[in-house]
């Protein structure tokens, strides 16, 4: 088998690998709901948010790391740094409403930082959708990733709506660019040297 082969083979086995773990903000989601207390209500909304929320924050933040910073223009950082602030300020929101209705059932719609909490989230799912869109655009724009999935990215930050999966499209598009260049393999790195 040449290295060039072996390469290919690593790189396809390294992409389907990244691909699974979109799957782990809302197994993270499902989690939360799963082992919040009993009873249930409009809280455990919220603190199921925080645990998507927090797992699509660190799943981004893994992957433009993987990408390298370095390696995004100014604009594409910009408008990645806006929607981790939203995804950020969208957490203390949410955590803020389910600890003001901490295990009350139903949505009582009072609460000491209930209204506080609910104003927060919705503010930073602004900052995500206006992040979002700019990152869809620039990445599109950049030629960093085709025209038509910067497209489809643009969609996404809105559908799902982003107060219940912040960013879907920059995850994609950060998945995509993380997957469809060939890194270089360790062997690949030795005969280099």
């Amino acid at each position: 088998m040449t290295k060039s082969v072996q390469a290919t083979l690593i790189h396809e086995r390294r992409s389907k690998w990244w691909w699974t773990l979109a799957t782990l903000p809302p197994i993270a989601a499902a989690l939360t709901a799963n082992l919040a207390p009993e009873p249930h209500g409009h809280w455990s909304e919220h603190l199921t948010s925080v645990g998507l929320e927090t797992a699509q924050l660190a799943l981004l933040l893994v992957l433009v790391s993987m990408l390298g910073w370095r390696t995004l223009r100014m604009l594409l950082l910009i408008a990645f740094a806006v929607v981790i602030v939203g995804i950020v300020v969208q957490v203390l929101g949410n955590y803020q409403v389910a600890e003001s209705i901490w295990r009350t059932t139903g949505n009582p719609g009072f609460g000491d930082g209930y209204a506080a909490g609910h104003d927060r989230e919705e503010l930073g799912t602004l900052l995500v959708i206006v992040g979002g869109l700019s990152f869809a655009v620039f990445a599109g724009v950049g030629r960093r990733v085709p025209a038509w999935l910067a497209v489809v990215a643009a969609v996404m930050v809105i559908i799902p709506p982003p107060f219940l999966w912040p960013a879907a499209g920059v995850l994609m598009l950060a998945l995509f660019d993380l997957t469809s260049r060939p890194r270089p393999v360790a062997t690949d790195l030795a005969t280099d040297a």
